[in-house]
Order: structure tokens, then sequence, then C-alpha cells
């Protein structure tokens, strides 16, 4: 017989306050074959897009920009979120310190572009 898996709960901003980067970028956790990432910025992130995963992003405090290609900027304050699909040219930056979830398969597939 398996063992149960030892369950506990986490906090984001018990996490994020942890931070002191101007720019961090890490998995909390792994779901089947997504992944959660948190994001804690003070900056811009260069231009790039994923060949085979959406992205979701939500935002829990500051302002996060996404420069999108082709597309107008977007804004997203705590409370909003936003899915950019697979293929699309993004920026994001933070207007403040901005810490952001991310949502999106676990593949290495972050392309940059000029």
């Amino acid at each position: 017989m398996e063992r149960p898996q030892k369950l506990g709960k986490k906090n984001f901003k018990e996490i994020s306050d942890q931070v002191t980067k101007a720019y961090d970028n890490f998995i909390l956790e792994n779901v089947n074959d997504h992944c959660l990432r948190i994001a804690v910025m003070q900056e811009a992130y260069d231009w790039h897009y994923h060949e085979n995963t959406d992205e979701l992003f939500v935002v829990l405090e500051g302002e996060l920009k996404i420069e999108i290609k082709g597309n107008k900027t977007v804004f997203l304050k705590p409370g909003e979120f936003i899915n950019i699909p697979a293929k699309t040219i993004h920026k994001t930056s933070a207007v403040t310190r901005t810490v952001n979830l991310c949502f999106e398969k676990n593949a290495e597939d972050t392309i940059f572009v000029d």
C-alpha cells in the first residue's frame, strides 16, 4: 500500500516577501504536466514567446505591464488575469514591485526575440 503524500499549505505573501532580488521567477508547485510559478519583479523581462505553452498570468500585488506584439499593451492589477497564447511574442515589466503567478506547461521552451 502506498503511503499518502505529506500535504501542507503555502502562503504566496510569505514566499514573495522573502524575495530581495529585482527579478526572481521560480516554480512553486508542479501539477501533472503543468506548473505554478511566482514572479517577483521590479524590472522588465525580455521579449520572448513560448512555442508549446500558453501562459496564464494572475497578479497578486503591484501592477504588471504586458506588451504584446501586434496587440494592445495590457496592465494588470491585483486580482486580474490574462491568458497569453503559445507563440505570442510578449514582454512583461513591473510598474511597481509586482508579484504575479503564472500557470504554464512544465516545458522549457522560452524563445527570446529582439
